[in-house]
């Protein structure tokens, strides 16, 4: 586990309220206010930590959620890639929150230039896939949506469903982690949040490495 670099403030009731707010601006107002100082907070730590854990040089990336004009983002997040220009195209961490949950995930979204060849893999090896994930992993297909079904009950069949879907279809994800209710987030002290998020993201760094071999191959 190693030592914790910065302070991580904790999760409170008003972050998740943040995430509720009526209105594209004033949730934004909230989230750049309530939230992604905690963002920084946490980058602080996992920066490093992740690019000790892989043996690469890891950037920050907290969303913007630029694109969006009208509609404001249900869930918000900060991302961690080898890329200091971005992460979307690539396999990457991220730590988020819905008004009902937090995540910690590792994975790709819709924009992956190597999720295909991931999905193959997974699909193909979707037995030792399910050996090595814990049960209690949520597997996520949508980033934007709360939805999630966890590694055991998907079973070997469902993940190899999901990889298939990787591989196949242009806006498909997959990103695996944990979630965490709000009230449970709330309750927690923030290092022990951070130890939470470690050992989330410890079995997924072992996935990383396999997706970056991938697209070096």
């Amino acid at each position: 586990m190693g030592k914790v670099r910065a302070v991580f403030a904790g999760w409170t009731a008003e972050d998740f309220d943040a995430m509720t707010e009526p209105g594209l601006g004033p949730r934004m107002e909230r989230i750049r206010a309530r939230i992604q100082p905690k963002f920084i907070q946490l980058a602080e730590h996992f920066e490093p930590w992740l690019a000790e854990k892989l043996g690469v040089p890891m950037h920050t990336h907290v969303a913007k959620h630029a694109r969006r004009t009208v509609n404001p983002p249900e869930s918000t997040w900060v991302a961690f890639s080898s890329d200091p220009r971005g992460y979307k195209k690539h396999p990457h961490f991220q730590i988020g929150l819905f008004a009902t949950h937090v995540f910690a995930v590792f994975g790709y979204i819709d924009e992956g230039v190597d999720k295909a060849a991931v999905g193959a893999r997974v699909a193909a090896e979707s037995e030792d896939m399910f050996a090595m994930l814990p049960g209690d992993f949520a597997v996520i297909e949508d980033h934007t949506s709360p939805d999630f079904k966890l590694v055991r009950h998907l079973g070997v069949d469902g993940l190899r469903r999901v990889g298939e879907r990787l591989a196949a279809v242009k806006k498909a994800e997959m990103l695996v982690g944990r979630t965490m209710l709000r009230d449970e987030a709330v309750r927690m002290t923030g290092e022990d949040f951070v130890r939470w998020v470690e050992e989330t993201f410890t079995p997924a760094c072992a996935l990383y490495k396999t997706a970056r071999s991938i697209a070096q191959d």
